[in-house]
């Protein structure tokens, strides 16, 4: 049954996570306070104050749970424990405590797909056929004279085989990402109930959300058909094959979108209320399955088409109509830019920080909720490493492939390390990242460290970083920013040079304009006396209407942020 919505949206009150700012840490890289090269908790302690002080609202946390690693904390080897690199749980506690403290909310990163092969869980399921765990896994017989085949043509997120053969039984057990990292069986109520325990386990701390990795790939198709055939190699923003795969069978099962809804229950047992980010691939109107037919499913879902859109305003105009049409209030959209993922967005740019300014302002002035990661808001790069050498597992897997070439003509990088360097505080070694100059960080420190640091970007009023800290107290100031309407500004110039766009509040309306362009541009002002709340230009003062004929004067790549003036 379809529910529908009954609700008066000038009535509706917005929730604290739909008027949020997140920011993303990978802990490993964040700050090493040990001197061991390594980042964990007490660095990110020891950061909060540079963080509440910029604007920050809400962190979300990669994983720092208890992993050996070959993930990077992904694989998963002890749900309620914290790994010892990253500190224990009275770190935790002490991290917790000092965020609430500061008015912060605390999201987590929660592997729900899979275990890492060390788990206990799985060493158990792996050591016999009758063990009271082998359910918890898909284990199934191979095919062909004795079984040697796997059970079907399935292939992994990252390719090849999604199958692991265990001689000791004689049976072969079914991964999604990679053969260290066992997908879970969630048709075994088991299951389930213990991952919704433990869900449980870190509400009842006082967490207030989790990012949910690789969710759309929970279920699996029951009777284990056989893929088809796709002539595509790289997944698109629209549609999940991969590697001439459809992923049908393996991918965005209904029984996954009604496992959203699942997953909002256990969440609704607790006030006040917290939130769930979903990690899940395919179309905008695919992904909105996940929120549920009466938005009572996942709070929200990473949107990767913003992600990768070019700089180009007719091509933004369109997503954000299609995002508009797919996902109207109340359904709350995400707008991110990056993560430990996806190659970092100046570096997309070639490093043109005025382009940086221009996508900073529309990410934090559109209708949703903003994801930050770590290091963007100073314009950190990318940095290039070897296959050979990555510490990314995937990098490792396309070694025998010379990487720039590959890269070129896949068009992405096969390793997630160029994404993930150790934050740059300050121009000393090791860019301020450890406590111990000494210590080679576990990922190299890009050469850029000296221009671009934090210590630096906040003695300069030009800088991004402080962009940002204007952007995000202009924000937080203005209630039309927070719950707003969305209204697109049509006119003849706008798919060519500029966007434009109002938030509108039954108390407030603010208008943002966009110049993509390289040229000055005069556009007719929407009101009169219009007054400047934000430039991209940290110098300007205002808005002169008079001395261009009624006018607004935009300059190359500037985006402006004004309401009318009561006065």
């Amino acid at each position: 049954m379809i529910l529908q919505f009954d609700f008066n949206m000038a009535e509706w009150k917005y929730k604290w996570w739909q008027k949020t700012t997140v920011y993303q840490i990978y802990p490993r890289s964040f700050k090493d306070s040990t001197g061991n090269g390594i980042g964990d908790l007490q660095g990110i302690i020891s950061k909060l104050d540079y963080l509440e002080e910029l604007g920050i609202e809400t962190i979300w946390f990669s994983p720092f749970f208890d992993s050996p690693q070959q993930d990077h904390g992904y694989d998963i080897r002890d749900f309620r424990s914290i790994a010892p690199e990253y500190g224990t749980l009275k770190d935790f506690n002490q991290l917790l405590k000092e965020m609430h403290d500061r008015n912060m909310k605390m999201v987590l990163d929660f592997v729900l797909n899979h275990t890492s092969i060390d788990h206990p869980w799985f060493i158990e399921s792996a050591s016999s056929r009758d063990n009271p765990k082998r359910n918890w896994y898909i284990w199934r017989d191979g095919k062909k004279s004795g079984g040697r085949k796997p059970p079907n043509n399935w292939t992994t997120m990252t390719g090849g085989c999604a199958w692991l053969y265990y001689e000791n039984t004689d049976q072969w057990v079914y991964f999604h990402f990679l053969p260290s990292m066992i997908d879970l069986n969630y048709r075994n109520p088991e299951v389930k109930e213990e991952m919704f325990n433990t869900m449980r386990f870190w509400l009842d701390k006082g967490v207030d959300g989790f990012r949910l990795d690789i969710l759309h790939a929970i279920y699996e198709d029951e009777h284990l058909i056989n893929d088809k055939f796709s002539w595509t190699i790289i997944p698109s923003d629209k549609k999940v094959d991969t590697l001439f795969h459809k992923h049908k069978y393996d991918l965005n099962l209904p029984e996954t979108f009604d496992f959203a809804l699942e997953l909002r229950e256990v969440m609704d047992e607790y006030e006040p209320e917290r939130f769930l980010v979903g990690e899940v691939f395919g179309s905008i109107e695919e992904i909105k399955k996940y929120y549920g037919p009466n938005n009572n499913g996942l709070h929200m879902c990473f949107l990767f088409e913003f992600a990768s859109t070019p700089f180009d305003p007719k091509k933004y105009i369109s997503l954000l109509s299609r995002i508009e049409k797919a996902l109207p209030f109340p359904f709350t959209p995400t707008f991110v830019y990056g993560n430990h993922d996806i190659d970092r967005y100046i570096s997309l740019l070639k490093n043109n920080f005025h382009k940086a300014k221009i996508l900073a302002t529309m990410q934090l002035t559109l209708r949703g909720v903003p994801f930050i990661y770590y290091g963007e808001k100073i314009g950190m790069p990318n940095v290039r490493f070897k296959l050979k050498t990555s510490e990314d597992p995937i990098g490792r897997k396309f070694s025998w492939f010379p990487m720039p070439q590959l890269s070129r003509l896949i068009g992405f990088s096969l390793t997630r390390d160029r994404c993930r360097t150790p934050m740059q505080w300050n121009n000393e070694k090791n860019a301020g990242f450890s406590s111990n100059i000494e210590i080679e960080p576990w990922l190299k420190v890009s050469d850029t460290f000296e221009k671009i640091n934090v210590e630096k970007e906040q003695k300069n009023p030009a800088s991004l970083l402080n962009c940002y800290k204007r952007l995000l107290k202009v924000r937080k100031e203005n209630i039309a920013l927070q719950e707003g309407e969305l209204q697109l500004i049509e006119n003849e110039k706008l798919e060519r040079t500029y966007i434009s766009y109002t938030r509108g509040h039954k108390t407030q309306k603010i208008f943002i304009y966009l110049n993509f362009t390289k040229k000055e541009l005069l556009i007719k002002t929407p009101i009169e006396k219009p007054e400047l709340l934000f430039s991209t230009l940290s110098n300007r003062k205002g808005i002169d209407t008079e001395a261009y004929n009624g006018n607004i004067k935009l300059t190359p790549l500037e985006g402006i942020i004004f309401k009318k003036n009561k006065k």
